[in-house]
């Protein structure tokens, strides 16, 4: 299994490799990997076969040689190959032009860019400020007959 931070510019990986960006995990092409990922805040790059579950404080991104047939959770979720099961972000989920999504998702922000693909069900809550004011307004049915 190639759970690889270092030498990220050799491997075309650059914009993963600023001291800022934080990766804690890199699971590169060619490997398959089957159980349960766990990670702190920072961002994990899945670019192989992936089974499983997998959490994040941070970032999890499907690059475009990622298949991943898993549950994952993260603060952000960047989609760029196949994800078939679940995603949760708390913050923002976004699908590439090449990702595909099969299944179900929940996040406040969703982005798809063109020639992204989803499949599923999405649940979008209401920001807390805002559910008020939805309740507030929504007006009430009436049936007279």
């Amino acid at each position: 299994m190639d759970l690889g931070i270092g030498k990220l510019k050799e491997r075309g990986l650059a914009p993963f490799a600023s001291a800022d960006s934080g990766l804690v995990a890199l699971v590169g092409g060619g490997t398959e990997f089957e159980g349960s990922l766990k990670a702190g805040s920072g961002h994990v790059c899945l670019n192989s076969t992936f089974k499983g579950k997998a959490t994040s404080e941070g970032t999890i991104t499907i690059d475009e040689s990622g298949d991943v047939a898993a549950d994952i959770s993260a603060h952000i979720i960047n989609i760029g190959g196949k994800l078939k099961g679940t995603a949760k972000a708390s913050e923002r989920l976004e699908i590439r032009a090449r990702g595909v999504v099969l299944g179900d998702i929940s996040t406040p922000v969703l982005v798809v860019e063109p020639g992204g693909y989803f499949e599923g069900q999405c649940h979008m809550p209401i920001p807390n400020g805002e559910q008020a004011a939805a309740k507030a307004e929504s007006p009430q049915e009436q049936v007279s007959f």
